[in-house]
């Protein structure tokens, strides 16, 4: 790891300050007392031996021109499907210019009346995950830079593969993974926080770096009045 990453990361990871959170109605929050927990779910494939066999039938009986034995295997996919619940984090960044951006009031329903704000917030420490994505879009991060994020966290390479499979069956993942997936396998390894570092995050895209915190017990964010 090279200085100028060790120094973002320093400058980024300090638990004891501020962090950001931009909302185009602030209303709601300030009437449930500040942030509350919300779920959200995401498909996965229960048994991945399986669902290549599967998919392995599928493609030979197209080959072979068996339409009623691919429909069959086809019909088949769904049983080897869940939903994966988790909490839905509360997205942060350690950059008030970037917040702000995410406070534009035309995100909000009722855009008219709402409040826009910018939040200054401190959090709880936790069981966190670091991914380095300098340079990287953050709805669509780098799939590598995200693997050695968990490694580096204590997840084997092996459970992390496993798992990646499990929730992106139906994504393409060579060039990155979406951020409601890296959320679902965050949430998937018991991980409290995730911060990505380095990455342009912006509401409308931008090219301004900061690190983004993914917290997902809100009861660990503490507005600062």
């Amino acid at each position: 790891m090279n200085n100028s990453i060790k120094k973002l990361l320093r400058e980024s990871l300090n638990d004891a300050e501020i962090w950001y959170h931009g909302t185009p109605d602030v209303r709601n929050l300030e009437k449930e007392g500040g942030f509350t927990s919300k779920t959200i779910s995401v498909q996965y494939i229960k048994d991945l031996e399986q669902y290549d066999q599967l998919m392995a039938k599928l493609q030979s009986s197209r080959a072979n021109g068996d339409e009623d034995g691919y429909w069959k295997y086809l019909d088949m996919v769904p049983k080897l499907k869940d939903n994966f619940t988790f909490r839905k984090p509360v997205f942060l960044t350690n950059d008030r210019i970037v917040a702000k951006t995410y406070a534009d009031p035309r995100r909000s329903f009722d855009y008219q009346n709402s409040v826009e704000k910018v939040l200054q917030v401190t959090v709880q420490g936790g069981k966190t995950v670091t991914i380095v994505a300098i340079g990287d879009r953050f709805r669509f991060i780098d799939t590598n830079k995200v693997k050695n994020g968990f490694i580096s966290a204590g997840v084997s390479e092996t459970e992390f593969d496993d798992v990646l499979r499990k929730v992106t069956f139906h994504q393409k993942i060579k060039d990155g993974i979406k951020t409601d997936m890296v959320a679902a396998i965050g949430e998937w390894f018991g991980f409290d926080i995730i911060d990505v570092v380095g990455v342009l995050d912006s509401y409308e895209g931008g090219s301004r770096q900061s690190t983004v915190r993914m917290v997902f017990e809100p009861s660990h964010i503490k507005i600062i009045k």
